[in-house]
């Protein structure tokens, strides 16, 4: 089960939130950057397909035959 804690924003552009997931809390910063060419969406999904291959690379396994 996952719970998340959030934290007001501290400004429009820059905003700090913090999340508990399980026993860890994640403090996360988010800097807005007007000249940026990239989607947020954009890079949680590049971020996320990234971690994702490092984990199924690290476990030694075929990727058709890795659990997700």
């Amino acid at each position: 089960m996952i719970t998340l804690d959030t934290e007001k924003a501290e400004t429009t552009f820059n905003a700090t939130s913090e999340y508990k997931i399980g026993h860890t809390l994640y403090t996360v910063t988010t800097v807005f950057n007007p000249a940026s060419k990239e989607s947020l969406s954009g890079i949680l999904k590049r971020l996320i397909i990234r971690e994702s291959e490092k984990l199924l690379g690290e476990s030694g396994q075929e990727p058709e035959k890795q659990a997700v």
